[in-house]
């Protein structure tokens, strides 16, 4: 009998443990399902939306609509950024930042847009690649346009509304004159949104503005993409980069008539440079072909990214001499071909030229994961 009790002491034991682990498991199992999954954080970013851009390129306190997102690209021919578009009345305020007013040595970059769809396309790709926190930008919106809200707020970029008057080089000048804002700054990048870019190679580690404003020398004082020859020797000026003493002489409209000269699009007696107001088409690129003179006849030279511009010993004035070449923007102009975005670090996208290498382009570096605060240091 007692062998019989110390035999069943453990059993009890044995029997209390297992019902306790029973009755456990009861209680706890159908709790678990109260826990909404919902409450449990994503893993490995699984419910994160697919972006085409830099996360930080976006503006957090300006949420883009769905409209607004960059499309994901599987092909060359999906690409569609010229059909992204904003509902039309979402209106920025006339400026909605302000530059940085103790510049020092920082560029200031001023881009000149109206609207296009095209227009719209090469914006959105310089949002994602141009934008660097070491330049300061200045987005100038001619006439109605919802764009602007692309556009991300940050402290070194503002954004400026005006009517769509002047073209592009009046523009530019107009937003520069006033309250002086170029005597803020030493160095200067204007382009407008005709251009498509920066394209650097996956490899480079420069950045686009430094790469432009590097070729600014004390004896050069205006650099573009390329030269057109015709009907005289200028710098094309859908990009230009200059410095102080450069946009000193582009603003001053004592200057405005100096290096004016007779051609098919205006006469000595029009204004060029920056200081004008141009009322039409012709009035515009009178104003950018002088716009080179301008600088020349102060005494300095010019310069262009475009190959072909060095192959000739004496710069391109030697270039356009011996080549006597034209627009080389347009279809095969380029002695038999086109002009490569990575010769130039922009590509003129509004012509319909290579369409093929301006999708495949677009896609390729948008997908790469890379931006400009990559090579510009900030």
């Amino acid at each position: 009998m007692p062998l019989l009790k110390a035999q069943w002491v453990p059993l009890k034991i044995a029997i209390f443990v297992a019902v306790s682990l029973i009755v456990s498991a009861w209680w706890i199992l159908p709790h678990r399902a109260w826990i909404p999954l919902a409450a449990e954080p994503a893993q490995y970013g699984v419910s994160d939306p697919v972006l085409s851009a830099p996360i930080d390129i976006l503006a957090e306190d300006t949420p883009l609509s769905d409209d607004d997102q960059e499309p994901i690209f599987s092909s060359p021919v999906d690409i569609d950024l010229e059909n992204t578009s904003l509902p039309e009345d979402d209106i920025e305020p006339e400026i909605s930042a302000s530059v940085n007013t103790t510049a020092g040595d920082r560029p200031l970059v001023v881009y000149a847009y109206s609207e296009s769809d095209n227009a719209r396309a090469n914006l959105r790709f310089f949002i994602t690649k141009g934008l660097h926190n070491a330049a300061d930008f200045v987005f100038i919106f001619n006439g109605d346009s919802g764009a602007a809200r692309m556009v991300p707020r940050k402290p070194n970029v503002t954004i400026v509304k005006r009517d769509n008057t002047c073209f592009d080089l009046g523009a530019i000048g107009e937003v520069l004159r006033k309250n002086n804002l170029w005597k803020r700054y030493k160095r200067f990048i204007t382009m407008n949104a005709s251009i498509r870019g920066p394209f650097l190679p996956w490899w480079s580690k420069l950045c686009w503005t430094d790469l432009y404003l590097g070729k600014i020398t004390e004896t050069t004082k205006l650099v573009g993409m390329t030269v057109n020859c015709q009907p005289r020797m200028h710098v094309q000026s859908m990009i230009l980069a200059t410095d102080d003493v450069g946009m000193g002489i582009l603003l001053d409209p004592a200057f405005a008539l100096s290096a004016s000269q007779d051609d098919e699009f205006g006469s000595k007696d029009n204004p060029v440079g920056l200081s004008g107001c141009y009322g039409d088409w012709n009035a515009a690129v009178h104003a950018e072909i002088g716009t080179t003179g301008l600088i020349m006849k102060s005494g300095y030279k010019v310069d262009a990214m475009m190959t072909a511009a060095h192959t000739v010993i004496g710069g391109v004035e030697a270039y356009c001499e011996a080549t006597q070449a034209g627009d080389v923007l347009f279809d095969k102009e380029y002695f038999g071909m086109n002009v490569h975005p990575y010769e130039t670090v922009f590509i003129k996208a509004n012509r319909d030229v290579d369409p093929w290498v301006l999708d495949s382009m677009t896609e390729w570096h948008l997908k790469m994961n890379t931006r400009s605060s990559d090579g510009c240091g900030i």
